[in-house]
């Protein structure tokens, strides 16, 4: 594994802490929908999604999030306490891997960008903090789906939930190399003053609505 880089987790006092997995290159089979539910017994994947919450501060995703991304997954979100963890993979030549590179960064508090790569795969981790009632407002409360799979939607993206759908449309702009969304999240977390770590000057005019929906959503510390 080539680690691009990498930052400390932060801690957060908390009572629970949730995942929501998307597939979107390729659908889950029998097999791998059998791996993913051996994590939790409440678990029920879908060819293209699946959900974890734990409760308590000494229960969590056994193993973590990032062996899901490297194996079946393509898009996820974790939430603990207003906290929130936003990461996206995809395979990616060497040069689109190395200008994603050029945008990490650890900010307030932590938050920030890392990246990694493996195999020519690249999962880029967003750190952040995210406007609840914004969110809350475009999703419309929570729903289960179960054994539902999710409708084809705009972008050609399978996905219902407003967020996993929101990361997947922005996944598409970082596999062509468009790295506002990173930039705004620098804007927004990174120190300012400092010209040595700051990523490069990216022009943020005429953003694309998925990305200027998903950077209106970051919350200040």
């Amino acid at each position: 594994m080539k680690i691009i880089s990498e930052r400390k987790g932060f801690q957060a006092d908390h009572s629970s802490t949730s995942y929501e997995f998307l597939a979107i290159d390729q659908k889950l089979g029998k097999p791998e929908k059998a791996a993913v539910a051996k994590l939790s017994s409440r678990a029920n994947p879908t060819s293209s999604r699946v959900s974890f919450i734990y409760n308590g501060d000494y229960s969590d995703l056994p193993g973590g999030w990032e062996p899901l991304m490297a194996k079946y997954y393509d898009a996820m979100y974790s939430e603990s306490y207003d906290w929130w963890t936003l990461a996206v993979a995809f395979h990616a030549d060497k040069k689109t891997a190395e200008k994603i590179k050029s945008y990490a960064f650890i900010g307030t508090e932590d938050l920030g960008v890392s990246v990694e790569e493996e195999g020519g795969r690249v999962t880029i981790r967003i750190d952040c903090r995210l406007d609840a009632s914004s969110l809350y407002a475009r999703s419309h409360g929570r729903y289960d789906d179960d054994e539902e799979e999710d409708d084809d939607g705009e972008e050609g993206i399978s996905c219902r939930d407003p967020l996993l759908k929101m990361l997947a449309v922005n996944r598409e702009y970082l596999k062509k190399g468009d790295c506002r969304l990173l930039y705004g999240i620098w804007l927004e977390y990174g120190d300012q003053d400092d010209d040595e770590s700051a990523p490069p000057e990216t022009a943020m005019t005429n953003l694309p609505a998925p990305i200027k929906n998903l950077l209106s959503m970051l919350d200040q510390i």
